[in-house]
């Protein structure tokens, strides 16, 4: 007995000698030292409120009736799109960080300023409570893909799993044409 927990305690102290802090995770990413953030869960611990504040706006202006069919279609692709990426990157989160609940918001390991990431508090409020809700929910959806953009930009080049590359470049690949779109919109101009 004494020579098993002997053998388990010089089995511990050499997995702990090693450096193997837990930290290493698998398809080839870089290891993370204890207490530094790895930028896919940064990512996803941005993303995922940041979709949920683009989702309420666009729930707001869905509820005031935008009149704009182009705003109409992107306020729908904005809630289902954005809806089940949302549930994608908790999955990941869960799979690869043990857990789906999110951390604080970190601009610094994401590489992009706080005042960049189109995060604003009052947005879905300010889009129900809006004269023109056209203009509004163009002009403070505009910044808030901007922020995407600049997150999602990051990723492509910084990213550790494929997957989200490859979802950092289908949001910046979406959120720029919805921006082309909503661009007219944000000054007040209507087409059609």
């Amino acid at each position: 007995m004494i020579k098993l927990v002997v053998l388990l305690a010089a089995v511990l102290l050499g997995a702990v000698a090693c450096g193997d802090d837990g930290t290493t995770s698998s398809e080839g990413e870089t290891p993370v030292a204890s207490g530094e953030v790895p930028f896919d869960r940064a990512f996803i611990d941005a993303m995922v409120p940041h979709h949920r504040e683009a989702i309420a706006m666009a729930e707001a202006a869905s509820e005031r009736l935008l009149s704009q069919p182009e705003l109409v279609e992107i306020a729908n692709d904005i809630i289902s799109s954005q809806q089940l990426e949302i549930d994608q990157m908790l999955d990941w989160r869960e799979e690869w960080f043990g857990s789906r609940t999110l951390g604080p918001v970190e601009p610094e390991v994401l590489g992009v300023p706080e005042d960049a990431l189109g995060m604003e508090h009052d947005t879905a409020e300010q889009v129900a409570n809006a004269a023109d809700v056209d203009a509004t929910f163009a002009a403070l959806m505009i910044p808030h893909h901007e922020g995407a953009i600049a997150m999602a930009e990051s990723a492509t080049r910084r990213g550790q799993h494929n997957e989200l590359r490859d979802l950092a470049a289908r949001i910046i690949d979406a959120q720029e044409r919805e921006i082309e779109v909503m661009e007219p919109h944000a000054a007040g101009e209507h087409h059609g």
